[in-house]
């Protein structure tokens, strides 16, 4: 008996499989994107690098508006089929070099994508109950799911758009998107019943939200894909100030007021403000590394000596969609290390408080930057840089990943009232939203700018913002309480 209990839900495996294709097809797509509308599409670098953040920052915006549908109307289940239909669509028209098609294929990823993403995640939640010991290792094995799709779909798609065709690396990934469409309608019903099922009853209030909702992010995304970085921030900012105060203001009758009524208590409000701040440094961190799909992908294309000589015999050049592999590969050969490090300083009283990690995060990405730096200070005209000094700060920059993603989710649960948890992890995607979008408008200034200045801005920014939350973090240590 104990034995069948230490066994994960049998409907995991199958969530895991459909997530390495679905993140195969995305970071396939991702490794090729920012190439293609250079090299393929003809398009100025600026206007490839503004459309290509766009692009990632509305990814993450559409997990918010997928996560509701999939919540309050179609359930889990549908959700994640809808959302690979829409993603295999996408990347098949991809493939047609026809600026209106683009737009179209890029529209269906984004919506696939927010769809899929959350939805998947959230099924993963429903296999086990309160309480389960299980849970934890569950998510480590979909952990490892996503990052080994992610590192094959910069091999396999990415190589063999490079290599053959920009357009047959789309392809492949929506064909491996719809072999995993086609294993998971197969299995759901066997392995995932009764779990991820629609509502059976829709309510006139959940429309009503619903249409609130809708309306509040189509302004938004709007902004995002149309306006400028600031406007985007001021858009997204104003639309979570309406979508956390619109159940203040909503009216009900007196009875259920008076029923529903939860102020605040002066402890929570600072938890709260926690999270805006933390969040603030997360833009910080993702804006610099997140230029590894834009600026630094072409980095790798243009500035870097890609040749491998196999003992005189023959050359070998690696594709620059490679280096976009590094990253998973360096999260699954890092993670353990770092759960082991942070539960054996735990038990001696000397694990990092979750703004110390935020810092060491900053300054692992700055180190990854310093290596760049270097990198950039060695080029001239017609030298191109030894391939190491990215793999280095690609190893840099997944340490100060691991310092920072996993432990903010963390933080957003631990600090959140029970009532706003959903609202409040709206805010942490909007700030990886906002970091996707202002990471893009940066980009755009590679190659016009010296690399030198290009790298060193990012290493001051970093700085600069670590030096800030270093001066708040005995505030924000005494704002949180007893969270770590």
């Amino acid at each position: 008996m104990e034995q069948v209990q230490n066994k994960q839900p049998a409907g995991l495996w199958l969530i895991c499989a459909t997530e390495i294709f679905e993140r195969f097809s995305y970071y396939g797509m991702r490794a090729l994107l920012i190439l293609y509308f250079i090299y393929a599409l003809k398009m100025q670098r600026a206007d490839a690098s503004n459309l290509y953040g766009t692009f990632t920052s509305l990814v993450y915006l559409s997990g918010l508006i997928g996560g509701y549908v999939a919540d309050k109307f179609c359930g889990q289940k549908q959700a994640i089929i809808c959302g690979s239909i829409m993603i295999i669509i996408g990347q098949f028209l991809l493939g047609f070099e026809n600026i209106g098609v683009i737009y179209s294929a890029l529209g269906f990823l984004i919506m696939g994508n927010g769809f899929f993403k959350i939805s998947a995640t959230t099924l993963i939640g429903s296999l086990y109950e309160k309480g389960d010991l299980r849970r934890d290792g569950g998510f480590t094995y979909f952990y490892m799911a996503v990052n080994a799709g992610a590192f094959f779909g910069g091999i396999i798609a990415g190589g063999i758009g490079e290599k053959l065709g920009y357009r047959y690396g789309f392809w492949i990934s929506g064909l491996f998107m719809l072999i995993g469409l086609v294993i998971f309608i197969l299995l759901k019903e066997k392995y995932l019943k009764n779990k991820g099922d629609a509502p059976k009853q829709i309510s006139k209030e959940t429309w009503k939200e619903a249409g609130l909702s809708a309306a509040i992010l189509a302004v938004v995304c709007a902004m995002v894909w149309y306006c400028e970085f600031w406007w985007t921030a001021g858009a997204l900012a104003i639309s979570l100030a309406i979508l956390f105060l619109k159940d203040k203001f909503a009216a009900k009758p007196a009875k259920a007021k008076r029923e529903t009524k939860t102020s605040l208590t002066k402890e929570e409000k600072l938890k709260i403000a926690v999270i805006f701040v933390m969040a603030f440094f997360v833009i910080f961190f993702w804006t610099a590394f997140e230029q590894s799909g834009a600026a630094l992908n072409i980095f790798a294309k243009e500035h870097t000596n890609r040749w491998i000589n196999f003992f005189g015999l023959f050359s070998w050049e690696v594709p620059a969609t490679w280096f976009q592999s590094l990253n998973p590969v360096f999260v699954v050969l890092f993670s353990p290390l770092f759960a082991k490090m942070w539960v054996d300083l735990a038990k001696k009283s000397k694990e990092p408080s979750t703004p110390a990690k935020f810092v060491y995060a900053l300054w692992l990405l700055a180190a990854g930057y310093v290596v760049l730096l270097f990198a950039a200070m060695q080029m001239g005209p017609g030298i191109k840089v030894n391939m190491l000094y990215l793999i280095g700060a690609y190893a840099l920059f997944t340490t100060g990943e691991l310092c920072l993603s996993p432990v903010g989710l963390s933080l957003v649960t631990k600090l959140a009232p029970l009532q706003y948890v959903g609202i409040l992890m709206g805010v942490w995607k909007c700030a990886n939203a906002a970091a996707n979008k202002l990471a893009g408008t940066y980009s755009s200034y590679f190659g016009v700018m010296d690399n030198r200045w290009f790298f060193g801005n990012v290493i001051i920014a970093l700085f600069v913002g670590s030096l800030i939350l270093v001066v708040l973090m005995p505030k924000i240590k005494k704002w949180m309480g007893d969270v770590r």
